[in-house]
């Protein structure tokens, strides 16, 4: 990387690691100014210096190094958060554009193509029923779509998709460039994971990789991030429409209400059933029926359990891989290992999992090969 590249490089993961000049002076023991030269090109860090800059902004120093692969996730609610609250959402913010970074690396170094994805759509209210369907059919999803098997489809679709400990406020994020890439919070209910799954593939399919920024009313036109009470935002109510439709179409809702009747389904115990035969939360139900007439809009405090509560994120985004980390991506990372192309330490760092973890889980990798080596022997 030029000299000139370097110091853009530079100002541009400063800020995404939301530090000032001055902060990350401090962090590094140095003058502002020379983070400033550095940043205007006039002087260039030395290797150690370029480390210690990696760990201060706490990303790896290949990332740091290279500017062609940058996603960048922009969070639209800030202000309504307290300073933790942000603070927690700006380091997941910055982990999500390197985790994006990870996947071109591995995908690059195991010698695969990178298979964008290819469609797009315009959304239309007076279409949705049949966008939907059309989808529907298009990834092969049986009428009542659980979490594994909309991953799967997506996945056929070169889609990316990650289970992520995050702060509670954010249900989901969405990147379209070079490769396609779902975050959703693996803190929420497999319930609310499924449809916030189906939300940001609205996003991917209507929103993502426009040619105008205008379209979108916001910075980043590769990237959503979507938060919980945002359902003001058009575009949001676009993604909350088309995954409702998704998972709940209108068809099998209008079956419901004439088969089990208004008033039955006015009960909670009855609405949490019917909630249930979707694999969906009894918030997404709710309003899927308020549109049916069955609620009015100013019931949902009676009906709707209030915002999750805020938890504990924990330090590692992935603490089960098979489960949270796409399996593209991990099968991939897991062969260069193998291929001792990476160590358990670099896998680690990919999978943003304790190094103890991963390495746990290679060695029953290794033991399951052996054990079934050994069974194809003896028999």
């Amino acid at each position: 990387m030029n000299s000139h590249n370097l110091s853009k490089r530079l100002g541009d993961v400063r800020e995404l690691a939301q530090l000032s000049q001055t902060d990350l002076a401090k962090r590094l023991g140095v003058s502002p100014s020379l983070v400033s030269h550095w940043e205007s090109g006039t002087r260039v860090p030395s290797q150690l210096q370029l480390m210690e800059l990696a760990r201060a902004f706490g990303v790896a120093l290949d990332y740091l190094l290279n500017a062609e692969v940058s996603a960048r996730f922009q969070f639209r609610a800030k202000a309504t958060l307290k300073t933790e609250q942000r603070q927690q959402v700006e380091r997941v913010l910055k982990d999500a554009s390197e985790q994006v970074y990870f996947i071109d690396v591995v995908l690059r170094a195991a010698g695969k193509n990178l298979k964008p994805f290819g469609l797009k759509a315009d959304f239309s209210y007076d279409q949705l029923t049949n966008l939907a369907a059309q989808f529907r059919e298009a990834l092969r999803l049986n009428r009542r779509v659980t979490l594994g098997e909309l991953k799967e489809a997506l996945a056929e679709w070169n889609v990316f998709v990650f289970e992520w400990a995050m702060p509670v406020c954010i249900s989901g994020m969405s990147y379209r460039g070079s490769t396609t890439v779902i975050f959703i919070n693996a803190l929420h209910t497999r319930e609310r994971k499924l449809f916030t799954l189906a939300h940001e593939f609205a996003h991917v399919l209507f929103h993502l990789g426009r040619d105008s920024k205008e379209a979108l009313g916001r910075d980043s036109k590769d990237t959503m991030v979507s938060v919980i009470a945002s359902n003001r935002d058009p575009v949001e109510k676009e993604a909350n429409q088309f995954a409702s439709e998704l998972l709940m179409a209108s068809a099998e809702i209008d079956g419901i209400v004439k088969d089990w009747g208004n008033a039955a389904l006015r009960q909670r115990v009855v609405l949490g059933m019917a909630a249930r035969t979707f694999n969906v939360s009894v918030d997404a139900m709710f309003y899927r029926l308020a549109g049916r007439g069955v609620f009015r809009w100013e019931e949902k405090k009676k009906y709707i359990p209030g915002p999750p509560k805020e938890e504990t994120v924990p330090e590692f985004r992935v603490n089960k891989p098979e489960e949270q980390v796409s399996k593209e991506f991990l099968h991939t990372a897991i062969s260069l290992h193998e291929r001792e192309k990476a160590s358990a330490g670099k896998v680690a760092e990919w999978l943003f999992a304790p190094r103890i973890k991963v390495e746990g889980y290679l060695a029953d990798l290794g033991r399951e090969q052996e054990n079934g080596i050994g069974g194809g022997e003896d028999e």
